[in-house]
């Protein structure tokens, strides 16, 4: 007999979690099964015992709690999917269709992740339990809208579905990014330039004017005073700019309260939190109609909304309205009272979704429309972020270029006058 730790839901979802006793892993998969259970997790304890203290097997455990990232990229699940969808399609079983993918699959840590979905499925484990076993491959809402599949059918094209909509939702990424990288690299390179002149080239100028006893203009010693500083303090300074950055990166982790406040920030950024903000409502409105569609109960949908929404501010919006509705309140309600968070072309599309019981096809209506809205903004945006630009490396131009000549033009004029 071997022993086994196994995770599994019970009929009536409940979580449980067990160590129980069986010849082989088929057996005990056999017999839970048979009572109903849905398997989440299944580790053989007799076996485990003999590397449990090796360094392969730490590895493997930190691995199992997600502490690295992954080397497969969602292009490689948007391909997955819509393959494997397509064989089940096509009449293809789906072991015979998952042992297929294996072959072709070209990333390691992905063919290896295939594989051993491969032999879960075949010991009679349930698709959506042994995808579930790789959180950094394929994200709660993949695992619920598979296992809603697998209990109402239609699995090959919930797949295609699923991997339109990552597709989708990595085109707007795509496009926000599009928006911000430009400015961002611009605004980076003209500050890095500024500080290299203020630090190496200004501070020669001085000397020259120092030694020639001139009155400097108010312009040239506000700028050399800035360039003293830097001159005088730029370990100080570098040291607090790096230890800024690291402890903010660490609270806005690690502290919910601080990534509501930098999260809000970000979202109250003109113009660029606009894109930001069309970006996350495209992102709920797509994951909660497509959950809808895949047949997932309206609450459900909102917590798996939720949990896919990096945004704080939005997160606890969700959280708010899932609260309502679980007390009774309309979901047109629930939206209208988070006042602006949400347009108000949506929330009427909502009640009118709600009212005709087409919630889904209304908030898929209303994603096709800010989409489309997505891509013109950001050509708005970008035509306008090219003068806006121009300006400001024109002004700091101006202002170096004044501080260093302004002296010169008075030099000049003292000495005709002394002729």
């Amino acid at each position: 007999m071997q022993s086994f730790r196994v995770v599994y839901l019970t009929p009536q979802k409940k979580k449980k979690k067990k160590i129980l006793s069986a010849t082989d892993k088929k057996e005990l998969l056999g017999l839970l099964k048979k009572e109903g259970n849905l398997i989440l997790k299944i580790e053989n304890l007799s076996s485990s015992k003999e590397s449990s203290g090796s360094f392969f097997n730490f590895i493997q455990k930190l691995n199992e709690k997600n502490v690295f990232g992954t080397t497969v990229k969602k292009v490689d699940v948007i391909l997955f999917s819509r393959q494997l969808g397509s064989m089940i399609g096509a009449g293809l079983p789906l072991l015979r269709a998952l042992n297929t993918l294996k072959k072709d699959e070209k990333n390691k840590e992905f063919r290896d992740a295939i594989s051993s979905i491969a032999t879960d499925v075949e010991g009679g484990m349930q698709l959506s339990a042994a995808l579930a076993k790789f959180p950094k491959i394929f994200d709660s809402l993949f695992v619920n809208m598979i296992k809603s599949a697998e209990a109402s059918g239609g699995l090959d094209v919930t797949l295609i579905r699923i991997s339109e909509y990552i597709e989708r939702l990595e085109d707007i990424k795509a496009k926000i990014k599009s928006a911000t990288r430009y400015p961002t690299f611009v605004f980076s390179m003209v500050i890095l330039s500024t500080l290299v002149i203020l630090t190496f080239v200004i501070p020669k100028f001085k000397k020259i004017y120092e030694g020639m006893g001139a009155k400097l203009p108010t312009i040239t010693r506000i700028v050399m005073g800035i360039s003293d500083t830097l001159a005088h303090y730029f370990i100080p300074i570098t040291l607090f700019v790096i230890i800024f950055i690291v402890l903010s990166g660490y609270l806005i982790k690690n502290y919910k309260k601080v990534r509501f406040i930098y999260h809000n920030f970000l979202l109250k950024i003109p113009k660029i939190g606009k894109i930001y903000e069309m970006g996350i409502l495209v992102n709920v409105t797509k994951t909660f109609a497509i959950l809808i569609s895949a047949g997932i109960p309206i609450l459900d949908a909102i917590e798996l909304s939720k949990d896919i929404i990096k945004n704080e501010v939005y997160r606890a919006s969700l959280e708010r309205i899932y609260a309502k509705i679980e007390g009774g309140s309309p979901i047109y309600n629930a939206f209208l009272e988070e006042g602006s968070l949400y347009p108000s072309i949506l929330i009427q599309m909502i009640g009118t979704g709600e009212e005709t019981g087409a919630l889904d096809e209304m908030l898929l209506k209303f994603n096709k429309f800010f989409d489309n809205e997505i891509e013109k903004f950001v050509e708005k945006i970008s035509s306008m972020l090219e003068p806006i630009l121009i300006v400001f490396i024109a002004s700091i131009i101006l202002v170096i270029t004044l501080a260093i000549y302004m002296p010169i033009f008075s030099l000049g004029k003292v000495m005709m006058k002394g002729h």
